[in-house]
């Protein structure tokens, strides 16, 4: 198995279990904003278990690693995902979603200006398509729309769009990070940065104080997020990127609204829309194009 197919196999574990895990979020009734701190919690516990020793040893890095981890961890899971929920409490997963697929647009212009990505058509073309398929696989018709009391889909678009740009600088910086510190004890650090960053966040907003209104059962749901998705899922993504780049497994990686899609037709009992088709063939031939490029 080459290096490359190597990265893409576990780009698309990643993107399974972010598709999968998609179901205890939707479940859980408590807003997002909370639900992020604790799947941040949980998922810094367990890479402290799993990586402690390793992150201690990373501890001596030099002040500009250390920035690069504060920085990155704060802008991958501290930001970007509070962004994206609070984009979604706006407004709706239709606006969310296609938004923020847009990233993967951005994340080939950082990786080039970066010099971390060589340009080629092949490679646009396969971004291209993915950001397409994305957006057709989460529109639905207008008809189908439910507007709830106290939506504001102008700022649920720029929560998306600020939560497209973190995501996007934040995946890219991912492969800057130092090689010699292993992808689990990387994505602890990460972690542990973003919660170090939501921490200040919630002590100056006052959010700390609605943690302990949380029903059981929405923190079991997000408990569930912190360990397949902030555990399993990155320490897999971190290792792609480390091999193949961020432009190239972000589009592996941007496929899982699909996956997400035929769960809640399957499971959840939603509706199935002719976008999900027309998307799915477009996600799939992206990942396909990356093969030629």
């Amino acid at each position: 198995m080459s290096e490359l197919t190597h990265a893409y196999l576990l780009a698309g574990i990643s993107t399974l279990c972010w598709g999968v895990i998609v179901v205890p979020v939707k479940l859980a009734k408590t807003s997002g904003r909370l639900g992020i701190g604790i799947s941040m919690l949980t998922g810094s516990v367990v890479m402290l278990a799993l990586a402690g020793r390793q992150m201690w040893g990373a501890l001596g890095m030099s002040a500009q690693d250390a920035a690069l981890f504060l920085v990155t961890g704060g802008l991958q899971f501290a930001l970007g995902c509070m962004f994206y929920y609070e984009s979604i409490r706006r407004g709706s997963l239709s606006v969310a979603v296609p938004v923020t697929r847009v990233k993967v647009i951005i994340i080939l212009l950082f990786a080039i200006a970066l010099g971390l990505e060589v340009f080629s058509w092949p490679l646009l073309a396969a971004c291209l398509l993915v950001v397409a398929g994305g957006v057709l696989v989460s529109l639905r018709p207008v008809n189908a729309r439910v507007d709830r009391a106290g939506e504001s889909h102008g700022l649920s678009l720029l929560f998306a769009a600020l939560a497209c740009l973190c995501w996007a600088a934040g995946e890219t910086l991912i492969a800057k990070l130092p090689k010699s510190i292993s992808p689990m004890a990387a994505n602890g650090l990460l972690l542990w940065s973003g919660l170090a960053l939501y921490g200040v966040y919630a002590l100056v907003s006052g959010a700390w104080r609605e943690f302990r209104r949380v029903p059981k059962r929405d923190v079991l749901c997000y408990v569930a997020h912190g360990l397949i998705s902030f555990s399993i899922a990155y320490v897999l993504f971190v290792q792609a990127i480390r091999i193949a780049g961020p432009a190239r497994i972000s589009c592996v990686t941007s496929t899982y609204p699909l996956i997400s899609a035929v769960i809640g037709w399957v499971a959840l009992g939603e509706r199935f829309f002719w976008g999900v088709a027309a998307g799915a063939v477009l996600l799939v031939g992206g990942v396909v194009l990356l093969q030629v490029a």
